[in-house]
C-alpha cells in the first residue's frame, strides 16, 4: 500500500493506527501471555471477572484489526468518507467547507493541529511527515509514541 492510501478521509493517518499497525493486537497479545505466566487470577478476585477479561484480550487478538479507511475500515458510520467521496477529494482538509459538522464526530484533539501543519507543507510533504512519526512508532489515536518496554527505570544501573 502507497502511503498516500494511508491517509484517511479525515486527516488521520492510518499508518500511525494501533488497528492498522497490529499494536492493538500485539498489546493484547502480550498482556494475555503475562496474565497466563503469571496466574493474576488470585489478584483479580473480588476486582473483577479475570475469565471475562481474558475473553476480552482474545477478543482483541482477533478482532482488533483494521485494514485502513481506503480499503474498508473506519467506523461504518463515518460521514467524512462518504463526503470526500461524493466530492472527489482526498481528505476533508481540501474541502472549501472544512471544518464541518461531519468531521466533529471522527476528529482526534489534535486533527486542526495535522490541518494547520498540512498547509504548511502541501500533500506530499505531509503524507511523508505522516509516514515517518508512523515509522517512529507515533499512535495517532493515543498522540505519542508508544513503546512496548516498560516504563520502569532500571535502578541496578544507578542514577
Amino acid at each position: 500500500m502507497k502511503r498516500h492510501d494511508l491517509v484517511a478521509p479525515c486527516g488521520d493517518y492510518c499508518g500511525g493506527c494501533a488497528q492498522y499497525s497490529g499494536l492493538a493486537v500485539t498489546i493484547a497479545r502480550h498482556m494475555r501471555a503475562l496474565a497466563d505466566l503469571y496466574g493474576f487470577e488470585f489478584r483479580a478476585r473480588g476486582a473483577f471477572d479475570f475469565a471475562e477479561f481474558l475473553k476480552g484480550l482474545d477478543w482483541f487478538v482477533a478482532h482488533a484489526t483494521c485494514p485502513g479507511c481506503r480499503e474498508g475500515g473506519g467506523p461504518a458510520w463515518c460521514q467524512v468518507r462518504g463526503c470526500c467521496v461524493e466530492k472527489d477529494l482526498l481528505l476533508c482538509f481540501e474541502c472549501d467547507d472544512f471544518p464541518c459538522a461531519k468531521l466533529d464526530e471522527v476528529a482526534d484533539p489534535d486533527t486542526m493541529d495535522r490541518y494547520q501543519r498540512y498547509r504548511e507543507l502541501g500533500l506530499q510533504a505531509w503524507v511523508d511527515e505522516q509516514a515517518r512519526r508512523a515509522e517512529r512508532g507515533y499512535e495517532i489515536h493515543l498522540q505519542k509514541v508508544v513503546s512496548l518496554r516498560s516504563n520502569r527505570l532500571d535502578h541496578s544501573q544507578g542514577p
